[in-house]
């Protein structure tokens, strides 16, 4: 009633009219929102129906025919009767706003069976409340005054020809007669039952419209029969009353059962809902989901339904889901829930009510994965970022879940937003990671396979698999690639055994030296000799493990033969040497023991860095340069007197070592004759000398 003159503000009106008769023309319209209902946003759907405030004729002398129809909007109020909202006059016009409707005749056309026994059934639930119950007459029921709303729901209108019983008379109906129906006039012309007469020929105009073949609703031809008989009896009072008509089993099988309940379910008890929750699902099986969908889905998502304790359990799980997911539970299937359900869902996220967000959150990736990237990010992203704002822990929990949700589909750009940098790095090892096995890998190659293959199956950084029984690889003993020759002997943990009976030949051109331990074959030593690829970092890791003692230098030197003996001590010797300096340093960096140690609170210490492939001094701890005595020094002449270079190179390095029985300290790595002022690289002392002319 407060609302009469009040406009609303910010009303976009169409500028092509809906409809167009002798009182007004419709137009479609929307305004800002105004309510909870339509959710922030998102504009309220209205239709205008302007109209003159005069119209000539006797029967709208008194008052016009917009201002009796907004005046009897007003009074008779009724879910199915169309929805007043508001009313104002501008420029000489009537304007009337009411709820987003359609003509009936626009859409009768595309009208299922059963959403015409259901609008049937809607129409006359209105005319019951207004005539037996409101005490008034409509003395124009027609397809004119009828609209659909955009749920789908029939509603009754054409209230300017709506007067007060008591007013009605003879003259009043002559007076009317030429703005009637003809065909809903009865032949009388009496007052009584004209509403009856007038709803069975609205009734039969609809059905014949309806494909009599494609009908499925039950007891249609029944009903038929019914209208033709008795409501429009000759005798009026054998009419029956329009209450008595809607018990006919035309409107009272089952699907409309159902969805009369959902409508006037605010009206029933508890005991009547938790009943009917309990079986609706079995009860809606029985029907096509297109229809159920159709006619049922706002129903079934009203707030009513989703806040029911019964209905949370019984009820919106079925819904909610598709049966893609859930097999034959669901009542829905993909296709038929992005067009009926989801469209009220979008809706439902934008209502600012914490127990209907928590239930949408609670089935979010139901339905998230049937949106698009558009629609997520238009009209679900915002509504969940406006939800970590709010003062309820339980919805914030919720929405930040259902944001994890949408990271790997949209991206976490998309999602969060703002500026983001790489804060983490990738510590995983550069090679590829078997997938097949969980275990620990060592980075040691495969046996029995080749040096390009090794390469592919190599994980660098991963942890080692140690053990306490494990032997100490070998040491790179020779710059000049004698790690490669089998004749070196490879170290152990425990003493070699002598198992040469006798002195070797003197023509052989290698010398084998086995060495015995536990568990370990002459071709597992063999292929562990000749792995030749430990760089110099490697070298520094396993001294500083494990450091050998001088007994186990003496014992190689024993257990060499007579016939090694011209080279081998230029190898031991520059073996200890290299020993005797990393040894230094190898116990200045033996940590303390673990009682005296602090805990470390620095983080950088477990990072994983990516670093250059040498090694970084250790302040205190000098570097030991295994390949120092590997650098030539090449002294240049002049070009005049390069006529001869003599060239001395050492033939021990490159035979049998029982063949030559030198010095020690001229194998000692690769000397240079200082004395000499020719280019003269010399290759050991004098054992061998060439002259390249």
């Amino acid at each position: 009633m407060g609302n009469e003159g009040s406009k609303l503000k910010g009303l976009i009106i169409d500028q092509n009219a809906v409809e167009v008769n002798d009182f007004w023309a419709l137009y479609n319209a929307e305004s800002p929102n105004t309510s909870n209902e339509e959710g922030v946003g998102h504009g309220q759907q209205l239709s205008i129906f302007k109209g003159e405030v005069l119209v000539k004729g006797q029967l709208w002398a008194s008052i016009g025919p917009m201002e009796r129809a907004i005046k009897n909007l007003m009074i008779y109020r009724h879910p199915y009767i169309l929805k007043y909202t508001c009313t104002w006059e501008q420029s000489g016009q009537k304007h009337l706003a009411t709820e987003r409707v359609r003509p009936l005749n626009d859409v009768l056309s595309q009208q299922s069976d059963i959403q015409v026994c259901l609008g049937l059934r809607t129409i006359l639930c209105s005319l019951i409340f207004l005539i037996e119950k409101a005490l008034a007459r409509h003395l124009n029921i027609c397809t004119q005054s009828i609209y659909v709303t955009s749920k789908g729901s029939w509603c009754l209108a054409g209230f300017e020809y709506v007067w007060k019983a008591k007013e009605l008379n003879k003259q009043l109906l002559d007076l009317a007669h030429s703005f009637r129906q003809p065909q809903a006039m009865d032949e009388a012309n009496g007052a009584e039952a004209l509403e009856q007469f007038a709803f069975a020929t609205l009734c039969e105009q609809i059905l014949n419209k309806v494909d009599a073949g494609a009908a499925v609703t039950p007891h249609v031809l029944e009903f038929r029969e019914y209208c033709s008989t008795h409501l429009k009896h000759q005798n009026t009072e054998m009419r029956p009353k329009l209450s008595a008509v809607l018990l006919h089993p035309y409107f009272n099988h089952e699907f409309v059962l159902i969805h009369s309940f959902l409508f006037e379910l605010p009206l029933k008890s508890v005991q009547e809902r938790q009943q009917f929750f309990s079986s609706l699902i079995e009860r809606l099986r029985c029907f096509d989901e297109q229809v159920v969908a159709s006619q049922l889905a706002s129903d079934l998502l009203s707030r009513m339904v989703l806040l029911d304790p019964t209905a949370q359990q019984c009820v919106t799980p079925f819904v909610l889901r598709t049966k893609t997911d859930q097999g034959a539970t669901a009542i829905f299937s993909p296709q038929t829930y992005v067009e009926y359900v989801l469209p009220h869902i979008l809706k439902m996220f934008r209502l600012r009510d914490a127990q209907m967000r928590l239930i949408l959150l609670d089935y979010f990736m139901e339905y998230v994965r049937l949106l698009s990237d558009e629609q997520l990010q238009r009209e679900i992203l915002p509504h969940l970022q406006l939800g970590m704002s709010d003062t309820n822990d339980l919805l914030v929990a919720k929405t930040l879940r259902s944001l994890a949700d949408l990271v790997p589909i949209l991206g976490a750009a998309a999602v969060l937003g703002g500026d983001r940098r790489r804060c983490f790095s990738d510590g995983r090892p550069h090679a590829a990671v078997s997938s097949e096995s969980s275990a620990p890998r060592s980075i040691t190659p495969l046996m029995n396979a080749s040096a390009a293959d090794a390469d592919d199956y190599m994980v660098s950084g991963s942890p080692l698999h140690v053990e306490s029984n494990m032997a100490p690889i070998a040491l790179r003993l020779s710059p000049d690639g004698g790690e490669d020759d089998k004749s070196l002997t490879t170290l152990s943990e425990k003493p070699l055994e002598q198992s040469q009976s006798s002195a070797p030949d003197s023509n052989s051109e290698l010398v084998d030296l086995t060495l015995v331990s536990d568990g370990k074959t002459q071709a597992e030593d063999d292929e562990e000799a000749a792995w030749s690829d430990w760089d110099n970092a490697d070298e520094l890791q396993r001294l500083h493990v494990k450091q050998l003692t001088i007994d186990e230098l003496n014992l190689i030197e024993t257990t060499s033969s007579s016939s090694t003996q011209a080279t081998q001590p230029s190898l031991t010797d520059s073996f200890r040497t290299a020993c005797s300096q990393v040894s230094t340093a190898a116990t200045k960096s033996i940590p303390p023991p673990p009682s005296l140690r602090k805990p470390i609170d620095d983080l950088s210490v477990l990072d994983i860095q990516v670093q250059p492939s040498t090694l970084s001094k250790v302040a205190g701890t000098a570097e030991f340069d295994f390949f120092k005595d590997m650098e030539p020094v090449i002294e240049t002449k002049p070009a005049a007197s390069r006529e001869t270079e003599v060239v001395h190179v050492d033939a021990s390095r490159f035979a049998t070592a029982a063949d030559h029985d030198t010095d020690l300290d001229a194998h000692q790595g690769w000397g240079l004759d200082e004395d000499d002022d020719a280019d003269d690289v010399i290759w050991g002392d004098s054992a061998l000398t060439t002259s390249v002319s």
